[in-house]
């Protein structure tokens, strides 16, 4: 048993972290509740997870060598990466949530960075749908397809776009949000403040809202027994959820929908009225030639969002540069390399109060400077700029500058490509 990566599957009521090894086998999982309201709180959680399954991966390389804590004949096994699909909207290449409707606590957290903390991991932010798309694309029901719409179900509806054989996500990252497709302007509030989106009358809380229920498995499992009631709200559920696919199907043209998520892994019987309801609008959609774009249910079940988090981290993982961060002790503090691509820099800067760094500017390089705790000051040219939490700062080349910290002070900064272009104007060696 050798190195595996992390794969974690959040979503609006549960989180399922599994670790699984690079030929896509699952080693362990573990699944609890997702706290919707405190992200602290819940990022402890979720890696609790995360050090239970690799603690019974140790467990399990520990007796495969025979010996309480000795390594199997394969080395000693150890986590390389995290993968961590959550819902969305996010703001992917920040790391954090941007106004997830089924997660409001959570609007504006910066989860990859805070996790990467909290594990010591490098993480990879994605949404959950593109995630689950990911994993049924690589290990899945969609193995072989180059064009498809990956739907999951669940306490939202997400969605994913695979064309050409690649995960298309937007210009925004929102590719495939099928959820928040408008099919009745006077319908009720959505989580995403609009009326009427097909996830407020198909996803689980509407289903069960609609029939007076707690939970929708129940609606599920009467209109298996026959509750005739329950059949005909999960098929009204069944033709918003159609309205929004052939919508889609009619934009994308693609080869096949693929079904996933919790919902549907409810009661067989009552998913297929639900489902023949969708498939009946669906069959309606325009395409030429007049093909028919047909819904395949997914094969992967809770681990699709798992292995296809845990695919986008072995591609992290398969960089050097992202594995492990690197620290460089400076005389002011220490610098965290936590990305060096082809594209771009991110560090992590801690300066310690009473010091500062270079007064220094560059020829080329464009560089960010994203302010998280303490206070102190940015010189900018003539000008001086006091910096505290949130404050963002962009860097211009040829621009003189110079940060001071007043108390101990932490920032990000990402920059164009690292180049030899610095002009250091004065370095005290740290001292303020």
């Amino acid at each position: 048993m050798g190195q595996y990566v992390i794969g974690i599957d959040m979503g609006g009521t549960k989180t399922r972290a599994a670790a699984v090894d690079l030929e896509g086998r699952v080693l362990a999982a573990r699944q609890g509740p997702t706290d919707p309201r405190d992200p602290r709180r819940g990022l402890e959680a979720m890696a609790g997870l995360v050090r239970e399954v690799i603690a019974e991966v140790a467990r399990n390389a520990a007796e495969e060598g025979g010996e309480a804590g000795q390594p199997g004949a394969a080395g000693s096994p150890g986590p390389i990466a995290v993968g961590l699909g959550a819902p969305g909207p996010l703001d992917v290449a920040g790391g954090r949530f941007q106004e997830a409707p089924n997660l409001p606590g959570w609007n504006g957290f910066p989860v990859a960075r805070e996790l990467w903390q909290a594990l010591g991991l490098p993480v990879l932010l994605e949404n959950d749908a593109n995630a689950a798309a990911v994993g049924e694309h690589r290990f899945g029901a969609a193995v072989g397809l180059t064009d498809f719409l990956y739907v999951t179900l669940g306490t939202g509806i997400g969605g994913a776009v695979f064309m050409d054989g690649k995960l298309r996500r937007g210009t925004s990252g929102g590719a495939g949000e099928i959820g928040h497709v408008q099919v009745d302007p006077d319908g009720p509030v959505c989580g995403c403040g609009r009326r009427g989106c097909v996830e407020v009358f198909a996803a689980g809380p509407g289903i069960a809202r609609a029939a007076g229920k707690d939970r929708a498995e129940e609606v599920f499992a009467a209109a298996a027994a026959g509750d005739e009631a329950a059949r005909h709200g999960l098929a009204v559920a069944g033709q918003a959820l159609g309205r929004g696919l052939a919508l889609a199907v009619t934009l994308l043209d693609p080869q096949a929908v693929v079904i996933g998520g919790g919902m549907a892994e409810a009661d067989p019987a009552g998913l297929a009225v639900y489902l023949e309801a969708a498939e009946a609008v669906v069959a309606t959609a325009f395409i030429p030639g007049g093909r028919k774009a047909p819904i395949r249910r997914g094969v992967l079940a809770v681990n699709a969002g798992v292995l296809g988090a845990a695919a986008l981290a072995m591609e992290v993982a398969a960089r050097p540069a992202s594995l492990p961060p690197k620290v460089v002790d400076k005389p002011w503090g220490r610098e965290i390399w936590w990305a060096q691509t082809d594209r771009y820099v991110g560090k992590i800067i801690e300066v310690r109060a009473g010091t500062s760094l270079s007064l220094q500017y560059h020829r080329q390089k464009l560089e960010t400077m994203l302010f998280v705790d303490g206070q102190g000051m940015i010189q900018l040219g003539d000008e001086a700029v006091t910096v505290t939490p949130g404050r963002s700062i962009t860097i211009t080349p040829g621009t003189l500058h110079r940060v001071r910290a007043v108390t101990d002070l932490r920032f990000y900064e990402v920059s164009t490509p690292e180049v030899e272009d610095v002009v250091r104007v004065k370095d005290d060696f740290g001292r303020a």
